[in-house]
C-alpha cells in the first residue's frame, strides 16, 4: 500500500483513449493534483499493437497530467485489461491438530503454496492478483478472520488473475520507453469497482460490466472480495463494423449512426414502421437510403452476442441466482440507447450505470466523469487497499 503522503499516478491505456491521473491524499481524503486523456494510438483490445505510434500517445497524456501536477513522475501503475486475462481458483487445506490459527504461518503459507502451484500450472502466465478469501475451519465453520481460532484443519480459497507474459512485458517496456518505472499492474474492472464501491455494498454480491471500444470486460464481487473475472474480445466498435460492412457505409458514418441513431434494444410495436435515417448523418456525396429497423437488427445481434459470450462465461464460474445480483454498468459502449434494458433482460432488473449511483465522493467523482473511473480506482487501491487482496 502506499503512503499516505506519496505522490501517485495512475494510467489506462485504451483503444480509444488514454486517461491518466496523479493524485494525493488531504485529511485523508484523495485530491487529484493532474489529470489528462488523449486520443490513443496504437493500442487494439489493451494490447501494444504499434509501439511508436503508442509511445507518442502515452508521452503526451503523461506530459499533460505532469504539467497540471507541476512534477515530473518515475513511476506509475498500469490498467492490464488483455484479451487473455481469466481467473484462476483452488482451495488449499493445512492440518492445524488443534493449534490456533497463525496468520504468517498458516494463511500466508496457503497462500504460498496456492501461488507456487498456479505458477506451475501456468508457466507462461504473470500474475497480477490474488485474492483469499471463504476460511474454513475444520472444513464446515466459515469464519471472517480465522487468526487464533483452534483447529483440527484450516482452509481458504485462493484467486489468482493472470495474464500472458508476453501482454506484460510489452506494456511494461511501454512504460519503461517512457522513462518511468512500472510499480504493479491492476486489472481494469476490478479498479471500476474499487473506484465507487463500498463497504456496505460489498455485503451482496455484484458485478461490474465495462462495455469498452474492442472488449467487454466484468468483475464478480462476492463475500468481500474478487472472485471470478473475465473479458470478451468483443466491443462497440465491433457493432460499428458490422454496420459500414453490411449497409457498405464508411466505418466514421457507420459509427455515426451508432450513436446517434441506434438503438440495441428492438421494439416491436415499431418493427413494421418504415422510418430512414436522416440525411444529417451522412456527407453530402454519401447518402444512403437505410431504414432505422435494419440497423437497430445489426446493432441488436451485435451486443446480443457479446451478452451472451458474458452470461455463459459467467455461468461457467457457477455463480448461482443472476437475476437476483446488483450489476452496475460502465464504458462508453453502455451509452448506446436500448443497452440497459437488454442487460435487464440478460442478467438482472437490479441493473444499472454506475454514474447513477450516490458516490461517498461525489463531487470528485462528478469532476473526473466516466472515463476516468479505471485510474481513480486504481488510485483508491494502492492508498486504502483491499482487505481480501
Amino acid at each position: 500500500m502506499i503512503q499516505k503522503d506519496e505522490l501517485i499516478a495512475s494510467i489506462d491505456i485504451g483503444s480509444s483513449k488514454i486517461k491518466c491521473l496523479i493524485a494525493k491524499t488531504r485529511n485523508d481524503r484523495i485530491e487529484i493534483v493532474g489529470k489528462s486523456s488523449v486520443a490513443s494510438k496504437g493500442i487494439a483490445k489493451g494490447l501494444v499493437a504499434n509501439f511508436h505510434e503508442a509511445n507518442l500517445a502515452v508521452r503526451e497524456c503523461l506530459e499533460i497530467a505532469e504539467k497540471q501536477a507541476g512534477i515530473s513522475l518515475n513511476k506509475i501503475i498500469v490498467n492490464a485489461e488483455f484479451e487473455n486475462i481469466f481467473s484462476s481458483i483452488l482451495t488449499e487445506y493445512k492440518s492445524i491438530n488443534g493449534e490456533p490459527i497463525e496468520h504468517e504461518k498458516d494463511i500466508q503459507g496457503l497462500i504460498h503454496i496456492a501461488v507456487d502451484e498456479i505458477s506451475k500450472n501456468n508457466k507462461n502466465k504473470g500474475i497480477l492478483h490474488v485474492f483469499s478469501t471463504n476460511y474454513k475451519i475444520d472444513k464446515k465453520i466459515n469464519v471472517e478472520n480465522p487468526v487464533g481460532f483452534k483447529a483440527n484443519t484450516f482452509s481458504t480459497d485462493i484467486h489468482a488473475i493472470l495474464a500472458d507474459y508476453s501482454s506484460i512485458d510489452n506494456l511494461k517496456n511501454m512504460i519503461n520507453s517512457c522513462e518511468l518505472s512500472l510499480e504493479t499492474y491492476v486489472f481494469g474492472a476490478y479498479a471500476l469497482g474499487l473506484s465507487f464501491l463500498t463497504e456496505e455494498d460489498l455485503k451482496e454480491d455484484i458485478i461490474c460490466i465495462d462495455f469498452g471500444k474492442d472488449k467487454t470486460s466484468f468483475a464478480i464481487f462476492e463475500n468481500h472480495s474478487l472472485s471470478y473475472v473475465g473479458v470478451i474480445p468483443f466491443g462497440s466498435n465491433h457493432i460499428s463494423k458490422d454496420l459500414a460492412k453490411i449497409l457498405n457505409i464508411k466505418l466514421d458514418v457507420a459509427d455515426r449512426i451508432k450513436i446517434e441513431s441506434g438503438n440495441c434494444a428492438l421494439n416491436e410495436s415499431i418493427k413494421d414502421k418504415i422510418e430512414y435515417l436522416p440525411v444529417h448523418l451522412f456527407p453530402d456525396d454519401d447518402f444512403r437510403k437505410i431504414s432505422k429497423t435494419m440497423v437497430n437488427t445489426i446493432i441488436n445481434s451485435r451486443v446480443e452476442e457479446i451478452l451472451q459470450l458474458i452470461y455463459r462465461k459467467i455461468r461457467s464460474y457457477n455463480l448461482t441466482d443472476i437475476k437476483s445480483k446488483k450489476i452496475y454498468l460502465s464504458g462508453r459502449g453502455s451509452n448506446l440507447m436500448g443497452f440497459l434494458s437488454l442487460v435487464r433482460k440478460y442478467f438482472s432488473q437490479r441493473t444499472e450505470f454506475v454514474l447513477q449511483k450516490k458516490h461517498q465522493d461525489q463531487n470528485l467523482i462528478n469532476n473526473l466523469s466516466q472515463d476516468f473511473l479505471i485510474c481513480y480506482g486504481i488510485i483508491k487501491n494502492c492508498y486504502y487497499g483491499f482487505s481480501s487482496e
